[in-house]
């Protein structure tokens, strides 16, 4: 079991250091060299876990989903109004992509990685299907307008918080995002909440 427990410690060790390398230097830049030293791993423990940079990378993703799938799980139980929930999901992904380096490694990585649709897709993808469905119960409960379409604001919303993070990384970390991402609903909120329901949109801005 001590064994195990050791083994279990290393992957998750190199599946880290990857994530920052990947953060640091892109998929192209990282090496294998540096994500072992980086994880304090022999070369044999790397290869014995992962076979290339490829496999690291799909790791690296793979933790994400698992972030998603947990953070989508919060919410499902909620007894928020659907627009708070959206407001509050895309928050709590924000402060995701702040505080954890794998959850930024893979948006990193859904970019850089050339050539696999298995490993660029889902990372945005997986947010989709969620966005929508919340974007059309808060139209069902009369929060949003007649006039939106769930399917077409969630690919919004999704094309947005990618590029709010991407510009919020390179001028400064993410230090600014949650500001950014706040200015955004500020923008966004009064064009899409339905006439007669405007005094929501400051307890919106307030989960924003």
């Amino acid at each position: 079991m001590a064994q195990q427990a050791r083994a279990v410690a290393t992957r998750n060790a190199i599946v880290e250091a990857a994530a920052a390398e990947f953060i640091e230097h892109g998929f192209a830049g990282a090496s294998i060299a540096d994500i072992a030293e980086r994880a304090g791993a022999t070369k044999g423990a790397m290869y014995f876990h992962f076979k290339s940079k490829d496999l690291l990378a799909q790791a690296v993703i793979d933790r994400q989903r698992e972030l998603n799938t947990a953070l989508q799980d919060r919410f499902a139980s909620s007894d928020l109004s659907a627009l708070a929930i959206l407001v509050s999901m895309v928050r709590a992904l924000g402060e995701l992509m702040r505080d954890d380096v794998v959850a930024l490694a893979a948006m990193r990585l859904a970019v850089e990685v050339p050539d696999d649709d298995d490993v660029r897709g889902p990372t945005y993808d997986a947010w989709a299907g969620p966005t929508a469905t919340v974007i059309s119960h808060a139209k069902a409960q009369g929060d949003l307008r007649e006039s939106i379409d769930p399917e077409t604001l969630s690919r919004f919303l999704v094309a947005a918080f990618t590029g709010i993070q991407t510009a919020s990384f390179a001028s400064t970390r993410l230090d600014d995002l949650m500001v950014r991402l706040r200015e955004m609903w500020t923008l966004l909120l009064p064009g899409i909440v339905a006439p007669g329901r405007e005094h929501v949109i400051p307890d919106m801005l307030q989960r924003a």
